[in-house]
Formats: structure tokens, sequence, C-alpha cells
């Protein structure tokens, strides 16, 4: 593993302890589905805000990062995904994809293993 290797991957690991250090103003965030939340976040405001709105009213929200892969700028985060919202319970397997430029996240990507459970935990 190199040293960049080494670096994109405390980056990516950073972004899920202290979202905001890691963050480019200009950060784009690309949410799957067919659901409220789905769609594109342009900026930290529209996705440290806009999309939490979109995702209330939300009672838990746990992203567990359990492995971090680089390539490159691409960073490869798997994570579990654990949440309760309106008496429903999500509890997936997934990963985000992101793009890490002057070391801060810029684009992010998200994948889930049944993107549909997803859409009905955010459309309940």
């Amino acid at each position: 593993m190199t040293a960049q290797d080494k670096k994109i991957i405390e980056i990516a690991r950073k972004a899920y302890q202290n979202e905001g250090e890691v963050l480019s103003p200009s950060i784009v965030w690309h949410v799957p589905g067919k659901n409220p939340v789905s769609g594109d976040y342009k900026g930290t405001k529209a996705y440290l805000e806009g999309m939490v709105a979109k995702m209330t009213p939300i009672d838990e929200w746990v992203v567990d990062v359990e492995n971090v892969m680089a390539n490159g700028p691409l960073a490869v985060v798997a994570v579990r995904v654990k949440g309760l919202r309106k008496g429903h319970r999500v509890d997936l397997e997934g990963a985000h994809v992101l793009r890490i430029e002057n070391d801060k996240v810029v684009e992010g990507w998200g994948f889930y293993e049944n993107q549909e459970i997803l859409d009905t935990f955010f459309s309940a």
C-alpha cells in the first residue's frame, strides 16, 4: 500500500468521524433510489442540513464503517447502515465511493445491498 493510499484511507475514515472537517465546501453527494431523500446534494449545507432534513423524522441513523480501500483519488467505504424511522427499522450493508482531492471529499456515491428496502424506509 502506498503512502498516498494510506492518506486517502485516513481522510475517508475521518469523513465518518467528523464530517465537516474533511468535506469540500463544493461537495456533491449522490443519493440513489426512488425516495424523498434520493437526489444530488451540492455543497456542505445541502449535504449536512438538506439531506438530513429530508430524512426526518428519524429516531436513529448509524453508519458503521467496516472497511476502506483506496485506488488513486477514490476510496470505497464498506458500511452498514442502521436506522429507525416511524417505527420501521432498517439494517443494510452498502458502500460509499468517495472522490478525494486536496485532502477533501469532493464527491460521493451511495450503494446499498437492497435499495428497495431503503426506498420503502424513507418513503414511509
